[in-house]
């Protein structure tokens, strides 16, 4: 399995970063590869074109091995399908199980569609190759044995100039560099175009190992080149191979230069592909990543939320046991002040009686004592009648008084009369004071009952608001106590309720932990994956630590997530043996499993 892993691994790092010389197949396709035999015998201008800016570059030894490299790339091919199986989300088509086996089999047929494409693609190419080497051979261009004649005629040549091989190092070592300025200069012209591209350096680094057999190459030329200058005798024979062997050396950097030119046409169409594909494949990964990061802050979200659910919830309950506390102590005292008020109230209620009697007892005296008012009032009338008629009766004595003493004066006889009559006006003025003396009694105590009166009229008006401020202090306190009776009804209801709440949330939370520890270990089993393959980051310990985390979650027992599945109600009902399973595993029921 780590075996299979690996190759697909390398595989995909294959597919993904193509060399310089070679042209790999999932990056062609059908439409591309059916018109470029076409465009190349359509469009002889722009092939000139190219191979008239190929002819200053120096020839590439490593070109006629692109077709090899090509060929020998179908393995990369099954990596790269493969890896683009493996790209796909692991919860993909699970939703609607009705439709997953249809969905899997349109992919597996889709796979199968782009391998038979890629694979007509690649038949065309090698014939598309195969005409190229023909017309060139018809035309007996052969670069590599003619670099090999270079080399045979080099080695002959340095065994005759065994004496002269110390001399001529530093020219070679000249020629050496100006090649390589040559070499760099090319590939940094080549390199215009790829350096746009975002592995320009792999694609140099690439371009420089397929050059090496063609610095050799060059190497030669510049020693043959030294040997002969510094060679004393004239060789003519000699001189003509050297020729002969520069002109094939020119033709087959001119045959080089177009097939390098051609190659490097084939190579941007590669990687404007592979541009386009791996720009699909990120902007893919990336709404996944998106989503699975979306997903993750939501249940983070959820988690966090339900933790600041259960801390506010944690919160109030300590808040209303604390409320509740004080609520007891303010029932205790306001219990204590009901049960002073109720004493107070008795008390009141004695003295109201109290005063009620005392108010009555007064009233009763007042009464009596209005009427007794009433009667003096009677009777001095009547006494005050009495004393008019006694006074027009002392008037009419003095008047008489006066007729009898003038009658005195007259007669002398009379005076026995007027003696009886003084006496007798003596004895009624006695009785007119007697009766005075009892009218100024009977006005003064008419007086002191109307003071009386009065007072017990304001005692009466002073209680009867007093009975009536303490009504109504009974009925505030009576409205207090039921107000308060009310609110520590609801304070107690409140407080069940939050009870309750509180265990729900509690049952929740219980019932989610294992589920999200699995979750988590399998989510980031997933991310670790997608960064190794997105990314192209090797995994360390830590990742391997993740990824068993996530094994481990996925493929092994858990009986306290299995069991919150059950309690939670998600189990689907297609799934009947479910029960018998958990059962058959953990020797016990789900809903007699406790942690």
């Amino acid at each position: 399995m780590a075996g299979k892993k690996k190759k697909k691994r390398m595989g995909a790092y294959a597919s993904s970063r193509p060399s310089a010389g070679s042209i790999s197949r999932p990056a062609l396709k059908i439409g591309d590869q059916s018109h470029e035999s076409k465009d190349i015998i359509s469009k002889p201008q722009e092939v000139e074109d190219v191979q008239s800016f190929a002819l200053s570059q120096p020839p590439i030894m490593g070109d006629e091995d692109c077709f090899e490299d090509c060929i020998g790339s179908e393995s990369d091919i099954e990596c790269f399908l493969d890896d683009d199986m493996d790209l796909l989300p692991s919860g993909w088509g699970k939703d609607d199980k009705s439709n997953e086996d249809h969905e899997r089999a349109q992919i597996a047929a889709k796979a199968k569609l782009k391998k038979a494409k890629i694979l007509a693609s690649v038949t065309r190419i090698e014939a598309a190759y195969g005409n190229r080497t023909a017309t060139i051979l018809d035309h007996k261009v052969d670069l590599p044995q003619t670099l090999v004649e270079v080399t045979k005629s080099f080695e002959v040549m340095m065994d005759k100039e065994k004496s002269f091989s110390k001399a001529p190092c530093e020219p070679v070592e000249n020629a050496v560099n100006e090649n390589d300025e040559m070499i760099h200069t090319t590939t940094n012209n080549d390199g215009s175009f790829i350096g746009t591209e975002s592995r320009s350096y792999d694609f140099t680094q690439a371009d420089i190992k397929s050059n090496s057999q063609a610095l050799v190459a060059i190497k030669c030329n510049a020693c043959i080149r030294k040997s002969t200058k510094l060679e004393m005798e004239p060789n003519t024979r000699l001189v003509e191979k050297f020729a002969r062997q520069e002109r094939d050396l020119k033709s087959a950097k001119t045959q080089a230069g177009s097939l390098r030119a051609e190659i490097e046409v084939l190579n941007q169409k590669h990687r404007l592909e592979m541009q386009k594909q791996s720009s699909q494949l990120s902007e893919a990964h990336q709404k996944e990543i998106d989503a699975i990061k979306s997903n993750l802050k939501k249940t983070e979200a959820a988690l966090q939320k339900s933790s600041t659910d259960l801390r506010n919830v944690r919160d109030k309950n300590s808040l209303v046991r604390t409320e509740r506390r004080e609520l007891d102590s303010k029932l205790v005292a306001m219990n204590e002040d009901v049960a002073r008020l109720t004493e107070h109230v008795s008390k009141l209620e004695i003295q109201k009686k109290q005063a009620l009697d005392s108010t009555e007892s007064s009233v009763k005296s007042l009464n009596e004592s209005i009427q007794d008012f009433k009667t003096s009032e009677f009777r001095l009338g009547v006494k005050q009648r009495e004393n008019a008629m006694l006074q027009n009766q002392v008037t009419g004595l003095i008047d008489q008084n006066r007729r009898i003493r003038q009658q005195q004066a007259r007669s002398a006889t009379t005076s026995t009369r007027l003696q009886q009559l003084e006496r007798k006006y003596d004895s009624l003025k006695d009785d007119y004071y007697t009766l005075e003396d009892k009218h100024s009694e009977l006005v003064e105590d008419a007086a002191r009952y109307r003071c009386e009166r009065e007072r017990y009229r304001d005692d009466a008006e002073y209680y009867r608001k007093k009975r009536d401020n303490v009504r109504n202090e009974l009925r505030s306190i009576e409205q207090k106590l039921s107000s308060t009776t009310t609110t520590y009804t609801n304070l107690l209801q409140n407080s069940k309720r939050v009870r309750q709440d509180y265990q729900k949330l509690k049952k929740t939370h219980d019932l989610g932990k294992p589920l999200v520890k699995i979750g988590v270990d399998i989510r980031l089993r997933f991310l670790d994956q997608a960064r190794e393959t997105v990314l192209n980051i090797s995994r360390d310990k830590a990742d391997v630590a993740l990824r068993n985390n996530g094994n481990i979650a996925a493929h092994r027992g858990n009986a306290a997530a299995d069991a919150a599945l059950f309690k939670g109600g998600f189990i689907p009902e297609e799934f009947e043996d479910a029960e018998e399973v958990f059962t058959a595993l953990y020797q016990c029921e789900s809903s007699q499993y406790s942690k």
